[in-house]
């Protein structure tokens, strides 16, 4: 074996033990949570290093669907999550798709403010006026949540679909001109059925957004305990009459809000690859 494959096969394996050790660190924690979640609350407190339950139990979801209300809280998560996702979609696909072409006036304007919106970062800053605002026309509820939301990830959604739609073909649309279509027309039936990749990605990205968000439900929320979302359902755990000693409701509340997260993004991996790596060329 020459010097150069020698060195290359070392590079490889010091790459896969790095890989391999990020990833134990960050699967571990998420393994742990899942098999306490399982566990007696006295065994969490005495055998906390221990990883598999001693005695294995379900009555930790069970208390905490009950205690904590938590078929409200999911259909409340559920109502800002598909919320998001759908308006997302729509406007990011939209406004990327006529960026990508120069189809919109001022579009370098446009994506210089976006752009520099998206690095300042005034999201936390702006959080207050923006409740203020939504108070004053009557939307300081679940419809309040979804549009603040929409307001901090749309940003890079469009900047994705800007890239991916940039290296579409540009002959097929312009044979749909000649066919007749209008711009709406090309973008929603060319080019549309083709970011189907790109708009798995920014789906599966969105709806993990919505649906961890804590900031804003947990502001808009807290007049009224009903619209809480599973994520402030789960700290508001901390009140319960076990208080901050309620390790298992809020392991097991941890997980309710873990699972629809990792099984969408099981279902769309394929899509969400390829998006990621299509919509990176030009981003």
């Amino acid at each position: 074996m020459s010097r150069r494959k020698t060195s290359r096969a070392a590079l490889r394996l010091l790459v896969y033990l790095f890989l391999t050790t990020v990833a134990i660190i960050t699967l571990v924690p998420l393994v742990y949570a899942f098999f306490a979640s399982f566990k007696p609350s006295a065994e969490i407190l005495t055998s906390g290093s221990q990883l598999f339950p001693t005695t294995w139990t379900l009555d930790n979801y069970v208390r905490a669907w009950e205690k904590g209300g938590f078929s409200q809280y999911l259909l409340n998560s559920v109502v800002v999550a598909a919320g998001v996702v759908g308006i997302d979609i729509f406007a990011s696909s939209m406004l990327g798709y006529l960026l990508a072409r120069r189809a919109v006036p001022f579009h370098r304007t446009i994506f210089a403010v976006m752009s520099f919106t998206l690095f300042v970062g005034v999201g936390t800053a702006t959080l207050y006026p923006r409740l203020e605002i939504a108070q004053i026309l009557g939307v300081d509820n679940l419809l309040g949540v979804i549009l603040v939301e929409l307001s901090g990830i749309g940003i890079i959604h469009v900047f994705l679909i800007r890239a991916f739609c940039e290296s579409l073909p540009i002959e097929l649309e312009e044979a749909g001109r000649l066919d007749g279509l209008g711009l709406f027309g090309v973008y929603s039936r060319l080019a549309l059925p083709l970011m189907r990749p790109i708009l798995a990605t920014t789906g599966v990205l969105a709806f993990q957004e919505a649906w961890n968000n804590f900031q804003i439900p947990y502001v808009f929320t807290i007049s009224d305990q009903e619209l809480r979302t599973l994520v402030v359902g789960v700290f508001a755990l901390r009140s319960t009459s076990e208080g901050t000693q309620a390790y298992d409701l809020m392991l097991a509340g941890a997980m309710l809000i873990v699972v629809p997260i990792v099984i969408l993004f099981f279902v769309f991996q394929r899509f969400f690859i390829q998006g990621m790596t299509e919509g990176s060329v030009k981003g």
